[in-house]
Formats: C-alpha cells, sequence, structure tokens
C-alpha cells in the first residue's frame, strides 16, 4: 500500500484480506477516491489484461478523431479472414458487413466484440496505441497481440495491463483529464453502456452508476470502472488469475465491489 487511503484504509484493508481468506486463485485490487485522489492498492502488478486492454485501444481511437485523423463516420468493414470467436455482435454476421468507427468503439467496450477490437488495433496502428498508453503515465500496460491470436500469447506475445494503470486512466476519464473534456465524457458514456453486469456491478444497490470494462481468459476474470456512489465516488479495478472456476471469480469480484463501496459510503 504505497498510497494512504485516509482513515478508510484500514478497514477497508481488513474487509479485503477477510474476503479473500479463502478463496482460490491471485486477486489484485486498486480503488481510487474520486474526492480525495488517493489510492489503495492490493497486489498490483502486470498481469493477462484480457480484454481491459480495449480501453486503451478507445483511449487512442477517441484521440485520432479529436486528432482529425480518423473519421469516426467512416465505414469499417471485415472478412472472413478476420472472423474470430469470443463476445460480440459481429461474428453472428457475414463477412463484408461494416460499422462506423465509432460503432466498432462502441461495440468493442459494451459487447467486448472482438472482431470490431482487432479491426480498430488495424486501423490505429499497435504501435501508436503503444505510444498512447506510454502517454498515459501507464508502466505495466502493452498491446502485444490482437484478440484471440492464443499461438502469439502461447508464444510469449500476451497482452498486459495492471489494476493500477486501469484504476489510473479511469480517473483520468472521470476528471477528463485523460483526452479532453468532451472525448472523456464520450468514453465514460460508452463505459455506462456496458452489457455484462454479472461482477463490478452484481451486488451494488439499485441506481448506483457503474461505468466499467469487464475482462476474462481461461482462469481469469477482470472487471474495473467508474462507480458514482453517493456522497463518494470512486474507481474500482479487479483482476484475478489462476482461478479454477469463472463463475467463483466472478462472484467474488461482486463480493469485492460491494465489500469496497459498503467501506467507503459507511462514515462510521
Amino acid at each position: 500500500m504505497d498510497i494512504l487511503f485516509g482513515e478508510k484504509l484500514e478497514r477497508l484493508e481488513a474487509a479485503v484480506t477477510r474476503l479473500l481468506r479463502d478463496e482460490p486463485g491471485f486477486f489484485a485490487i486498486a480503488v481510487h477516491d474520486l474526492h480525495t485522489n488517493q489510492l489503495w492498492q492490493f497486489h498490483s502488478q502486470p498481469m493477462r489484461s484480457a480484454s481491459l486492454i480495449k480501453l486503451f485501444i478507445m483511449a487512442e481511437a477517441f484521440a485520432q478523431i479529436d486528432a482529425g485523423q480518423l473519421n469516426p463516420s467512416a465505414l469499417l468493414a471485415f472478412a472472413e479472414s478476420d472472423r474470430v470467436g469470443g463476445a460480440g455482435l459481429l461474428q453472428e454476421l457475414p463477412a463484408g458487413t461494416s460499422r462506423t468507427v465509432l460503432e466498432l468503439i462502441e461495440l468493442m467496450i459494451t459487447e467486448s466484440d472482438n472482431i470490431a477490437t482487432n479491426l480498430l488495433i488495424d486501423r490505429l496502428g499497435m504501435d501508436k496505441i503503444n505510444a498512447r498508453i506510454r502517454a498515459l503515465d501507464c508502466q505495466d500496460s502493452i498491446l502485444r497481440r490482437k484478440m484471440m491470436d492464443f499461438a502469439a500469447a502461447a508464444a510469449g506475445q500476451e497482452n498486459l495491463t495492471s489494476v493500477n494503470d486501469v484504476a489510473t486512466v479511469l480517473a483520468a476519464l472521470h476528471r477528463g483529464l485523460c483526452l479532453n473534456s468532451i472525448s472523456d465524457r464520450q468514453m465514460c458514456e460508452i463505459l455506462e453502456r456496458q452489457t455484462d453486469r454479472c461482477k463490478l456491478p452484481l451486488l451494488l444497490p439499485s441506481g448506483v452508476v457503474c461505468k466499467h470494462k469487464t475482462g476474462e481468459l481461461p482462469g481469469a476474470e477482470h472487471d474495473a470502472g467508474i462507480v458514482i456512489a453517493p456522497g463518494c465516488p470512486y474507481v474500482l479495478a479487479i483482476m484475478s488469475d489462476n482461478l479454477p472456476d469463472s463463475a467463483g471469480g466472478c462472484q467474488t469480484i461482486a463480493e469485492i465491489s460491494r465489500t469496497v463501496y459498503d467501506v467507503l459510503t459507511t462514515n462510521q
């Protein structure tokens, strides 16, 4: 814990430690208090990013749109050779289907569409996405391969990020300090339309807004987002690995999320 988290640090650390005591697998957590700008980290380190890397792809896409280098209304079509598995709408559609750049960004985030993501990587350039990651001062993150390229992953070309990097970017988005206030607001609105609600938001009280991005790989479950809790907005990033059971990992993330919410919104 490099940075103190106010008077709630001790309760937060104790509650999370108690919750994870008997849980299998490895969990890393970062909590960023958006009122005080203070950060609490638990086991933050570079890990397999899964779809959390798509946050950085979205940031570079909006940066290129802002710079006039990318037309958000430009149509991109996918070929049969672009078809990959995983989540998303496009894999159910015929080759030759096209969507605008902005629609592809939406699909990449809200449905974690891997065809949309790979089309955007090709259009934006992997080098430019990694330059954006460095510009955001994210030291643990790198895009090395396209989505569902398991041969590249097996050869050591794995995409990486950390809960600290992801929390840093989400906090910047909330404050309008990632790119600019207009683009950051648009990205937050896309995150709020996330369709996978089985992790961070699952156990939160009804009406609590969660703007988030999920990720999963065999043995790994992640979720990270901006939680607009009453009187205490915060960023929560949770990554896990070496999980024996995917459903159990999702449930644990949901329980961590509710635990963090309870600690941060309780004044005692």
